[in-house]
C-alpha cells in the first residue's frame, strides 16, 4: 500500500492563509533569503522601514506560525525555521511568486480582512476541525 502524497499548496494560497501584511511577507522572504543568518528585531525594523514595535510584532507572528525561530544570541536574533523539505519548497515558490508578481500579491494581501477578523475565523475553523 503506498502513502497518499501530500497535496502541494499554491504559493498564493499559502500567502492568503498565513501572511497578515506586506511587511510580514517581506520579513519572511528576508529570513528565507538570508538563512541561516539571524536578525535582531531592530535590524529587521530598519530593513523593512517599520517602527521597532511593529518589527517585534511581525517577528512574534512569524514565530507563532513556526516559520521563524529564535536563535541563541544577545540581543535576541531570529532566523528562518526549516521544518520540512515541503515547507522549504513552498518558501522557494513564495519567494519566486513575490519577485514575479509583486503588485498582485501586495494587492491581494492588502485586500484581506483585518488580522483580528482572521483570528476570529481561525478559532471557528480549529473548533470545527476538532469537532469532526
Amino acid at each position: 500500500m503506498s502513502e497518499k502524497p501530500t497535496p502541494r499548496i499554491d504559493a498564493y494560497e499559502f500567502i492568503l492563509e498565513n501572511i497578515d501584511s506586506v511587511p510580514h511577507l517581506e520579513a519572511l522572504i528576508l529570513f528565507w533569503n538570508s538563512r541561516p543568518v539571524g536578525w535582531a528585531a531592530e535590524e529587521m525594523s530598519s530593513r523593512l522601514y517599520v517602527a521597532r514595535d511593529q518589527a517585534d510584532a511581525i517577528v512574534r507572528d512569524l514565530v507563532r506560525i513556526q516559520l521563524v525561530q529564535q536563535i541563541a544570541a544577545t540581543p535576541a536574533k531570529f532566523s528562518y525555521h526549516s521544518r520540512s523539505p515541503e515547507q522549504d519548497d513552498m518558501m522557494h515558490r513564495v519567494d519566486e511568486a513575490y519577485r514575479r508578481d509583486l503588485v498582485r500579491i501586495s494587492t491581494m494581501v492588502h485586500s484581506k480582512a483585518s488580522s483580528p477578523v482572521r483570528e476570529f475565523a481561525r478559532a471557528f475553523r480549529l473548533r470545527k476541525d476538532r469537532d469532526s
